[in-house]
């Protein structure tokens, strides 16, 4: 895994709506967000600050169609945050998006996305050490 791209000034708005829980299932709940714009990145995971209530978090961004679960061919745009257990449903978050992780893949067992999450949130921390 190699952080590709630093975006500088490249910033999400959207409200957090109520998805499938399948995140929560496996140890990463996402906060599944209703974007108030167009997003002009690429599919992907990105490493993320998560800013709520005048609070920056760190997280993990999803981009695509989620492969893995066969949920269609619609962009969608999900946000792990790091060391986070709130309920956060209707609330609007703001995500600066500080570097690319990898693109995304299907994985055939649920097991295999598990490691690579588990394997994507080290290395984002990793990341974000350095920006400090």
């Amino acid at each position: 895994m190699n952080a590709l791209h630093h975006y500088d000034d490249c910033f999400v708005v959207g409200r957090v709506e109520k998805g499938k829980q399948l995140g929560r299932k496996i140890g990463f709940p996402t906060a599944n967000l209703n974007t108030l714009g167009n997003l002009t990145v690429d599919n992907g995971v990105y490493g993320v600050y998560v800013y709520y209530k005048s609070q920056k978090f760190l997280g993990l961004m999803n981009v695509g169609n989620r492969p893995t679960f066969n949920d269609g061919d619609h962009q969608t745009l999900e946000v792990h945050i790091l060391d986070f257990d709130e309920c956060i449903y209707d609330e609007t978050l703001i995500i600066e998006i500080m570097f690319y992780i990898r693109s995304e893949k299907r994985f055939d067992q649920l097991q295999g996305l598990i490691n690579q999450l588990q394997a994507d949130a080290f290395y984002a921390r990793k990341q974000f050490y350095y920006l400090k």
